[in-house]
């Protein structure tokens, strides 16, 4: 998943791994970000994969800046067209690829929306159950009932307003 944000970040312009942390705790919030002990180690794997090049910049401090190769570009394009598993992880990988939207032509942004409009009604689907199982279960305390309920009407409208987003911006493409 990292993986795939350093190489769309990359499209655009070269980078270093300061910039792109910087980069990725303004797409995915501070508390999804990754530490320096696991993006250096990220683009040195890419890099010997032949997806981006480092260069040593001079200074006082040596930094490295990484680029993107021909073949990175293709990489990035096979892992945002990717299916998105179901996981703990899918809504941060969404939220990396629709960062990206702009790279895709249009049927690429289409189909990478319409996977995340599948995943959107999936929650809701989760949500109505859970609030189902919520109302129906005698043996739970009624004040545990009172804030699952609560909670799920919070994560009921966050759902939704993610729908109603992705809507948009199908609508937009047309």
């Amino acid at each position: 998943m990292y993986d795939l944000f350093v190489l769309g970040q990359l499209m655009d312009q070269d980078m270093t791994g300061y910039q792109l942390r910087k980069a990725l705790t303004t797409v995915v919030g501070a508390e999804q970000t990754v530490s320096y002990g696991v993006l250096y180690p990220l683009l040195d794997r890419l890099n010997q994969a032949g997806d981006v090049t480092l260069t040593t910049m001079a200074g006082p401090r040596a930094k490295k800046q990484a680029g993107i190769t021909s073949q990175g570009r293709r990489h990035f394009h096979d892992l945002v067209l990717e299916p998105v598993a179901v996981n703990k992880q899918t809504q941060l990988v969404f939220q990396i690829k629709c960062n990206f939207l702009h790279l895709l032509a249009v049927p690429e942004q289409r189909r990478v929306l319409q996977d995340f409009q599948r995943f959107s009604h999936f929650q809701l689907e989760n949500l109505g159950t859970a609030r189902g199982y919520l109302t129906a279960n005698p043996r739970m305390v009624p004040t545990d009932v009172a804030d699952a309920l609560q909670l799920n009407q919070l994560l009921q409208l966050r759902a939704q307003a993610q729908a109603d987003w992705i809507a948009a911006r199908l609508t937009n493409l047309r």
